[in-house]
């Protein structure tokens, strides 16, 4: 008798082993189409700076409900298979930040150069975070990205602040020689002259340059008014403060507003450490200011005369104008990817305008300030120029003080190579350079490219035949010129650890990584060391 195993296979038998293997394609096919899409969610959570648990109580629900009212109850099932738990995202977002820093990383070495943005600050759960961004070279053009997030452990001192940052290179083989530039604000310990972060980065990257963030030094321009302007202040705060403060107030001031069919129902705080904050508040004010007037008269309120007194409201409409254009000011000057040229052509602007206002306040001609010049048509007996000229003469001083040098001065040949002559104009380039920016000045091939390319990437190409003249244009180009970003990964991080989410601490970086990083994670390399198991 023949044993069954070596009964030979038939027909039904082949088909049954075919199905089998089938089922086996299909079922490993569904777990990484799975795994991919639990990636992809994880990634979007960290994107909107959701807590995890939204992908498993909302998104995941949400999405099966759409499967099965639009195609059906066959595809709902595939999506039940999909992992979204909580700790599941954590890893997720855990292992795309760690394939962007391994990006990341790999682009700074290549990079020649690089430069540095940081700050610090202290998040909901007081603890000290000091942020880290660098701009480098990669490719063909300069790019930006988070460096890392690191928990100061006790104190914001310059020693642990410079402490985390070379612990971080070391770990992650960065060489200081090769930064060229450090941008922060004008913190004693970042800017310590002995011990100061810069000052220890300085001398470890003996080619960096410090740069003191653009925005905080005309934040600080802005700051000092005239006794009068500042009293006008103080009582626009405090008024607001009466207002806000008290919950009744904010109510009956409300309903007032909305009665006389006002543009807005509340006023808005101010804040020291938003840069914005003081036009807003002002502006605010004096939209509202007859509703304020209303509002504090019936309270019995001792600010109300102020509101009555067509001086005040005169000055409050002039700091209204004022900072309103140092608003503009502010927000030109914030955003990625600008240079030390860009933004000293805003500032050097501002300055000359500067310059324009004072003439004109002097000779009594208030139009550059529309609040104001309306609030003069119907009340010509109020006197205020010479109040405004004296206080737009003391900010032109006081942006000369915090914005004393012209950076673009000698280096004019880097914003526009095809203008400048080495034989007529101050270039800051030994000879041999020189002669290298008269053959490019005559180069037909990079006028065209110069047309299409931002500054930056038209350097990087010049760099091809004439790499010394171009390295010392990049190096000046690399520079940050404010703390922007970092200001905005703060915003990020205040967005992201709420109270709610306190205990958000291990996968904080992670987190802030891929909602901030502009390098896509490699979801494929990352998948093929990962086994695809599906949702039960």
């Amino acid at each position: 008798q023949k044993s069954l195993s070596f009964l030979p296979v038939g027909r039904e038998g082949r088909g049954t082993e075919q199905m089998q293997k089938k089922s086996v394609v299909s079922l490993t096919g569904t777990s990484k189409c799975a795994l991919k899409a639990s990636y992809l969610v994880a990634r979007r959570v960290a994107q909107t700076k959701k807590a995890f648990t939204i992908a498993e109580e909302l998104v995941l629900p949400a999405a099966v409900d759409m499967c099965r009212e639009m195609i059906g109850e066959a595809a709902a099932k595939k999506l039940l298979t999909v992992p979204l738990s909580n700790d599941t995202v954590s890893h997720r977002i855990a292992d795309m930040a760690a394939d962007i820093q391994r990006q990341l990383l790999e682009r700074i070495k290549s990079s020649p150069f690089f430069s540095l943005q940081l700050d610090e600050s202290t998040d909901v759960t007081n603890s000290a975070l000091l942020l880290v961004f660098v701009r480098y070279r990669w490719d063909s053009s300069l790019h930006e990205d988070i460096l890392f997030c690191g928990e100061l452990p006790t104190r914001t001192t310059a020693q642990e602040c410079f402490g985390c940052m070379d612990n971080y290179f070391k770990e992650n083989g960065l060489d200081w020689q090769n930064c060229v530039g450090v941008c922060s604000d004008g913190a004693a310990s970042m800017t310590g002259r002995h011990h100061g972060v810069v000052r220890q980065i300085l001398d470890r990257a003996p080619e960096a340059k410090w740069t003191h963030c653009f925005l905080h030094r005309e934040s600080l321009a802005a700051k000092k008014m005239t006794p009068e302007l500042h009293d006008v202040m103080d009582v626009s705060v405090k008024t607001t403060n009466f207002i806000k403060n008290n919950a009744v107030n904010s109510r009956c001031f409300a309903k007032l507003c909305e009665g006389l069919e006002a543009d807005h129902v509340q006023l808005l705080y101010h804040s020291e450490v938003r840069w914005l904050s003081r036009g807003l508040v002002l502006k605010r004010l004096f939209e509202l200011r007859n509703e304020v007037l209303s509002f504090l008269t019936e309270r019995n309120s001792p600010f109300a005369h102020y509101y009555a007194n067509a001086q005040f409201t005169a000055k409050l409409a002039y700091l209204c104008d004022i900072f309103s254009l140092l608003n503009q000011l502010n927000v030109s000057l914030q955003g990625r990817n600008s240079n030390i040229f860009f933004v000293a052509d805003i500032v050097q602007a501002f300055k000359r305008k500067l310059a324009l206002w004072i003439k004109r306040a002097q000779e009594k001609r208030m139009d550059m300030f529309p609040l104001l010049s309306d609030f003069l048509e119907n009340s010509p007996q109020v006197k205020i120029s010479d109040l405004v000229s004296q206080h737009l003469s003391q900010l032109a001083v006081k942006f000369d003080d915090y914005f004393p040098e012209d950076p673009r001065e000698g280096h004019m040949w880097i914003v526009d190579p095809f203008s400048v002559d080495p034989t007529k104009n101050d270039v800051a380039l030994p000879s041999h350079l020189e002669s290298q920016l008269l053959e490019v000045a005559t180069d037909r091939t990079l006028k065209l490219q110069w047309d299409r390319l931002d500054l930056g990437s038209f350097w990087i190409a010049v760099s091809k035949e004439y790499p010394c003249l171009a390295l010392r244009a990049v190096k000046l180009l690399l520079a940050f010129t404010t703390t922007y970003l970092c200001e905005s990964g703060f915003s990020i991080v205040a967005t992201t650890k709420t109270k709610a989410r306190n205990r958000l601490k291990a996968t904080l970086e992670a987190t802030l990584r891929v909602s901030l990083s502009p390098i896509p994670p490699r979801l494929d390399l990352i998948m093929s060391v990962k086994q695809a198991q599906v949702s039960h």
